[in-house]
């Protein structure tokens, strides 16, 4: 029986696993629903989720399967997705534009550009935003790199946000100081060449 992490009051994670492949699951325990960020790659995540006695809105990250595979198993009220990964799952409801809810202190849906996966989605809650994939670079040429204007954007977004930490999925050090994060983002796009698209990465 899976034993989620506490985190913080109402915030909870299922880890991830490296065999097989599955992201971080995170958890935020609203007033009508438990939240979930991203589902993971195992049945038994969505086995979890659908023993609670809170429906379940899940918002999927990206489109990568070791972030949504288990989503067919899931009963959810509501699955928010971007319409890029709309197109690999194949239902939910597509964000087009940033969306508030009540159900928790500061829960906040938004769009994150990322050099990673088009078409990311972000999850904000209390002092937490959860972005998944979203700083890993993408890959232009078989190698490493971001795209410079899309990492220009992601910026802005993380900017934007209140959350003092951004969430990352795969990592043993999940949370990360929001500011320390966008002054290292800020450093890379720096090294940006006059006219360049990409921005390798080191």
């Amino acid at each position: 029986m899976l034993a989620p992490e506490r985190i913080a009051d109402g915030i909870s994670r299922i880890p991830a696993k490296e065999e097989p492949l599955s992201a971080d699951v995170w958890l935020i325990e609203g007033e009508r629903f438990l939240w979930a960020y991203d589902i993971g790659s195992l049945p038994e995540n969505a086995e979890y989720l659908n023993m609670q006695a809170k429906p379940v809105c899940c918002v999927l990250s990206h489109f990568h399967l070791d972030h949504t595979a288990a989503i067919t198993k899931l009963n959810a009220e509501k699955i928010y997705l971007s319409g890029n990964t709309a197109k690999y799952v194949g239902f939910g409801e597509v964000v087009n534009e940033d969306i508030w809810f009540d159900d928790f202190p500061g829960l906040h849906i938004f769009l994150l550009p990322s050099s990673h996966a088009k078409g990311s989605l972000g999850l904000e809650a209390g002092g937490y935003a959860f972005i998944g994939d979203a700083l890993c670079p993408g890959f232009k040429a078989g190698r490493a790199a971001y795209n410079a204007g899309v990492l220009a954007d992601e910026i802005k977004v993380l900017r934007s946000l209140r959350a003092e930490f951004l969430v990352v999925s795969h990592e043993p050090r999940f949370a990360l100081r929001r500011a320390e994060v966008i002054a290292e983002l800020e450093e890379i796009y720096s090294r940006r060449g006059k006219n360049e698209a990409y921005i390798a990465a080191e």
